[in-house]
């Protein structure tokens, strides 16, 4: 198991979270958790901020180091979600903004639906998503824009 370090917890809704350890900012709708966690074999540090709602959706932002080993291809992610014959894989978006690479898709399947957005960058690799069970799909899809649009990187001192 990893060493886990939680930093905040938020019981406020549309809560800027300056995420504390980590390089972003992030509007989540749902009251949320910051944590870091550390893997020692590897020297890798990732700041997470998350929560989930009654309904069962789950929101994150996860920040991991550059250092490890995206795959040099951000089309592979959506690519291996697609590998499994029980998933639909749709929406898929490419772009760059500001120097950052950026993919966006979404994953259907029998019980779940998630929306992701990966933003690369030459420090980091920051993914947003969005799960919910099918039943709260529609919740879920609606908050997408919002949550995904609301990602900052923080400036530097």
């Amino acid at each position: 198991m990893l060493p886990l370090r939680r930093h905040a917890m938020t019981m406020a809704q549309d809560d800027i979270s300056q995420c504390q350890r980590g390089s972003f900012a992030i509007r989540t709708p749902i009251p949320f958790n910051e944590f870091t966690t550390h893997e020692p074999n590897l020297g890798e540090t990732s700041h997470v901020v998350g929560g989930k709602s009654s309904e069962g959706i789950k929101f994150a932002a996860i920040e991991s180091p550059a250092t490890s080993k995206p795959p040099a291809d951000l089309s592979a992610i959506a690519k291996s979600f697609s590998s499994n014959p029980t998933n639909k894989v749709s929406d898929v978006s490419r772009g760059t903004q500001d120097g950052a690479d950026i993919l966006l898709f979404s994953v259907t399947n029998a019980t779940s639906t998630a929306h992701f957005k990966y933003i690369r960058t030459k420090a980091a690799l920051y993914m947003l998503s969005i799960e919910s069970p099918i039943a709260h799909r529609d919740l879920a899809s609606g908050a997408k824009d919002q949550f995904f649009g609301s990602f900052k990187l923080k400036s530097k001192p």
